[in-house]
């Protein structure tokens, strides 16, 4: 050892030897992380969605962030619920949605390309408005990273409702199982 400092949480975390020393190790930290790089893009998946429900397209992700675009077909609503260890952006790319918090009190009623930022542990629940069907782009953050988070309810699940997700590796499958008590 050289009595250089190094980084073993940030090291072992991009998967980078720590017997590695500057421009060498800085290259092999950048070509770890450009592994993860992916293209993606939204068509829509050719079923049909039963009234009232929704499908979830994951389009990408990391243990820090996750896209996804959900698909309401009238109505889709959810309970009013929070999420510990998640930030949240929505856009709409396709029809209405109006966002409600508690008390039905509407934060929002959103078209194409508008949307919301819901803070972490901040209640709400939504439901696209309007005969066409609505796509919400969903941008997700998670702080302390994806296994962290969860999906915390406020008021009972509304009878028949709930989504299906497209697009999920095993260990997501699990991870939503588990918080969402799926």
């Amino acid at each position: 050892m050289t009595g250089r400092k190094t980084d073993t949480k940030t090291d072992a975390k991009a998967g980078v030897s720590e017997e590695l020393f500057g421009e060498a190790k800085k290259e092999a930290f950048h070509l770890k992380a450009e592994e993860g790089i992916a293209n993606f893009a939204f068509v829509r998946p050719d079923v049909t969605i039963p009234h009232g429900k929704k499908l979830h397209v994951k389009l990408a992700g990391t243990d820090s962030c996750r896209a996804s675009v959900q698909i309401l077909n009238q109505g889709g609503e959810n309970n009013l619920h929070y999420h510990p260890n998640m930030d949240l952006m929505y856009m709409v790319l396709k029809g209405r949605v109006r966002f409600y918090g508690p008390d039905r009190k509407v934060l929002g009623e959103y078209g194409m390309h508008e949307g919301i930022l819901i803070p972490e542990n901040s209640r709400y629940w939504f439901e696209s408005v309007g005969e066409e069907e609505a796509h919400l782009l969903q941008i997700a953050g998670y702080p302390k990273g994806m296994k962290m988070s969860k999906r915390v309810p406020v008021e009972p699940a509304k009878a028949n409702k709930g989504g299906v997700w497209i697009g999920l590796s095993d260990d997501e499958h699990e991870i939503r199982r588990k918080n969402n008590r799926l």
